[in-house]
């Protein structure tokens, strides 16, 4: 069986709510082990949506007009973050979160970036093997490494207990 076509286009101010909705819809397999101060980060309400829309370059990929799944990129330097890489639930194992990555490696490297990173929590196994079979290593699993990796990088965007994790491009 093939995959259907994946089309993947930057998110307008418009698009929020159906990406707030890919967010949402697994945030419950993260709040068993989430910190609760970093809840909010995975129930994406209307503050989270147009204070994100504006920090973050939002891309929503669609098959067949359907929202499937997201991906938010960052650039900083030399480093692309990869802030929200998710997936509708229903859509999780058929491929859609490697091609989601595979655009943003292709726009890192066309920007000249030279590594992407992202944090996952340890107990986010589904995503962790995910993000390990594209080729992601762990970096730093210490909290306060990572907080002072690359000059404060991820201090906004730190959630307790998570991991980094960095790919070379």
């Amino acid at each position: 069986m093939s995959n259907p076509e994946l089309n993947i286009d930057r998110a307008q101010m418009s698009d929020m709510p159906k990406i707030a909705g890919l967010i949402r819809s697994s945030a419950e397999w993260y709040k068993p082990f989430v910190a609760e101060k970093d809840m909010n980060e995975h129930y994406a309400d209307e503050k989270w949506q147009k204070e994100n829309f504006f920090k973050r370059d939002f891309y929503l990929g669609k098959q067949n007009q359907e929202p499937v799944g997201t991906i938010s990129m960052q650039y900083f330097k030399e480093t692309t973050y990869l802030g929200y890489i998710y997936l509708s639930t229903k859509h999780v194992g058929k491929g859609i979160g490697r091609r989601l990555i595979d655009f943003a490696k292709k726009k890192s490297k066309e920007r000249g970036q030279k590594q992407m990173v992202l944090i996952a929590h340890p107990e986010a196994t589904w995503a962790i093997k995910a993000y390990e079979k594209y080729g992601f290593k762990k970096k730093l699993t210490e909290r306060e490494k990572i907080l002072n990796w690359n000059n404060g990088l991820m201090k906004p965007y730190y959630e307790e207990g998570f991991h980094l994790y960095e790919y070379a491009l």
